[in-house]
């Protein structure tokens, strides 16, 4: 087992509330189970979260946990932001760059832990070793650039700012957390969690040296991986387009999220409106803040436009362009981009912003909803101004806004219609991704512990669902959910694609510890095993909350998988998922981490909570014996 120091691991705790802070250093055993970035994140909010919190309640906690390799190796510079979900209430990561956890470090902390809640609005600013939490009143109802532009000239320019907008303030579940403006922790609603603490920002600044251990070999390591991936003809595209292109890809793989899931192909002329080739029409020159320093990809697109008589800038990623143009069945490309603007302006997640507003356009569209008893002029797919005009009543909490700004699932229980319709597992709203178009590709949305997410590892190679059993290449799922988790572990971006042997080799360099990859791989399987636990014991049944939306098993209505569904039948799925648990060292009856797989992995300290869960599931089954 890794032992690593405690100077890789010290822990700042702010309470808002009194206004105090402490700072812990984490046992060397502890820190090298965990190591940094999501798999110390979810530790610390398993350790500090009790199962049965209110997720907007004072006892819920937020801790940001910067990936280990932060400002060591080019290309990580991701910060992991973990709490419990006022969306899911789940246990929750989401990732954003490219600043903020690398200041982390360098002022000296690898997570910051915020509990508490503030009587007024504030601001708390983190300059190495001066915590203080900052009057924030006159800030309170500005959007992010706006707030963000305050926090700077409050603190100072150099700082990196979380901020959040009008969605998070008014406890929007599903508005996110803007860092630097154009980067988002987007996904689980957490921008609520800190509109529920009076929280409008947190800055950070570092100026600290970090503990490297071999500075020669980690000169090398980075001159080298660098020029890799800043001249390698495999990263071009990534490099020229970023992920604008994908659009095409996915429409022509059966995989979009076209009309709210109901057309995954699309013929590749309607896709190519919004695809990478559109973007670069309007693509400008972007400021040094957007790529990073350390960014051997600068693969974020940049782009400047008149929409309205207004002119804006912003940075579009396919699943922006994905979830807010092809879902409610805009393929426009200024509209699209104006919706992706207003959302990173009022603070609000883009895939979930999308989804639902898609949603509501079908059930307009089929006649389930009638607009006008909301006030609002819809015509179903396609209605621009609808779409904007639903963003901002979100935002704003107004009319259906209200209920839409609770999420798909809540607003499908509270409407009474449209549950069929509704795309989300666990009650996470669905990315751009189908999972209709690649084979076992919705055992990773059923298996996340945090509901629809399409950074939980995909399975290979790609290949149609009607290729064979899903259950055959959930090994695959499983080995690839690995390596993106010790991505996040260690703060590296999804598209700087090191080999593990580089990551290795890093990690040595930078530590001191020759440890092997299996060793690194294990932190974020211990992290997947307390967030399940912690989520059990909660509320979730993993045997029944392990699956997919009906939509995803209705047949593809056209294209070349034509009648194709997400898995053979639900025993495919079924057997796929229990495949999963196999793999995983779960039971495979009711999905809980067994006690022998939690001594293996030195979480000795955990076995209680699973065999309280596994009590609990199995009662919630109905299984005597």
């Amino acid at each position: 087992m890794i032992r690593l120091p405690g100077e890789y691991c010290r822990v700042l705790t702010v309470n808002l509330t009194s206004g105090r802070h402490r700072v812990e250093v984490l046992d060397e055993d502890v820190c090298g189970m965990f190591l940094g970035g999501k798999s110390l994140g979810y530790y610390l909010a398993w350790k500090h979260i009790p199962p049965g919190t209110d997720p907007l309640g004072p006892g819920n906690k937020l801790v940001f946990s910067s990936g280990l390799l932060n400002a060591v190796a080019p290309g990580a510079s991701k910060v992991s932001v973990v709490s419990k979900s006022p969306l899911t209430r789940l246990l929750h990561d989401s990732h954003a760059g490219d600043f903020f956890g690398p200041l982390l470090r360098r002022a000296g902390y690898a997570a910051l832990i915020i509990e508490g809640v503030l009587d007024d609005p504030g601001v708390l600013y983190i300059e190495n070793d001066r915590v203080e939490i900052l009057d924030a009143s006159k800030l309170w109802g500005l959007r992010v650039s706006e707030a963000t532009n305050a926090v700077r000239s409050m603190t100072r320019q150099e700082a990196s700012v979380a901020a959040i907008g009008p969605a998070g303030e008014r406890l929007v579940r599903i508005s996110h957390i803007a860092f630097d403006v154009y980067r988002a922790a987007g996904r689980g609603g957490l921008g609520a969690v800190m509109g529920s603490k009076k929280l409008k920002a947190v800055a950070v600044y570092g100026s600290g040296k970090l503990p490297v251990k071999d500075e020669e070999r980690l000169r090398i390591l980075r001159d080298y991986w660098y020029r890799h991936f800043s001249e390698s003809p495999t990263y071009g595209e990534i490099r020229e387009y970023g992920t604008t292109n994908a659009l095409e890809f996915s429409a022509a793989a059966s995989m979009s999220p076209s009309f709210n899931f109901t057309r995954p192909w699309i013929p590749g002329e309607l896709a190519a409106r919004l695809s990478g080739d559109e973007v670069k029409k309007y693509e400008v020159e972007a400021p040094w803040y957007i790529h990073g320093k350390s960014c051997p990809v600068k693969c974020a697109r940049f782009v400047s436009f008149k929409y309205k008589g207004g002119s804006y800038n912003v940075k579009p990623e396919y699943e922006n362009l994905g979830m807010l143009g092809a879902a409610p069945g805009v393929f426009k490309i200024e509209p699209v981009l104006y919706f992706n603007v207003l959302v990173d302006e009022l603070g609000l997640d883009s895939i979930s912003t999308g989804n639902v507003i898609a949603w509501f356009l079908e059930l307009v569209e089929k006649g389930l909803v009638d607009p006008s008893t909301f006030g609002l002029k819809a015509e179903g797919f396609g209605d621009a101004e609808a779409v904007e005009t639903l963003i901002n009543m979100i935002a704003e909490r107004r009319g259906v806004g209200a209920i839409l700004a609770e999420g798909v699932k809540r607003a499908a229980e509270i409407l009474g219609v449209g549950r069929e319709q509704a795309v989300h597992v666990k009650g996470l709203e669905a990315p751009a991704w189908d999972p209709r178009g690649r084979r076992a590709l919705g055992v990773s949305y059923a298996t996340a512990d945090v509901g629809a997410s399409h950074l939980r590892g995909w399975p290979s190679p790609h290949e149609p669902p009607i290729a064979g059993p899903a259950k055959e290449r959930v090994e695959s799922l499983a080995r690839n959910r690995d390596k993106d988790a010790l991505f996040d572990t260690m703060g590296i971006c999804r598209f700087v694609s090191y080999p593990l042997s580089a990551v290795q080799e890093f990690f040595s360099a930078y530590t001191g510890i020759n440890a092997g990859i299996e060793e690194l791989l294990q932190a974020p399987r211990r992290a997947e095993i307390l967030a399940r636990l912690h989520d059990i014991i909660d509320h979730v049944t993993p045997p029944l909350d392990d699956t997919v939306p009906p939509r995803w098993m209705e047949p593809i209505p056209e294209g070349p998988l034509r009648g194709v569904r997400a898995f053979l039948d639900w025993d495919d799925l079924r057997e796929a998922v229990r495949e999963y648990y196999r793999i995983r060292g779960w039971d495979p009856e009711t999905g809980v981490p067994l006690p022998e797989t939690l001594e293996r992995l030195g979480l000795g300290f955990a076995v209680r909570d699973a065999e309280y869960a596994l009590k609990l599931v199995r009662t919630r089954l109905g299984m005597t014996g």
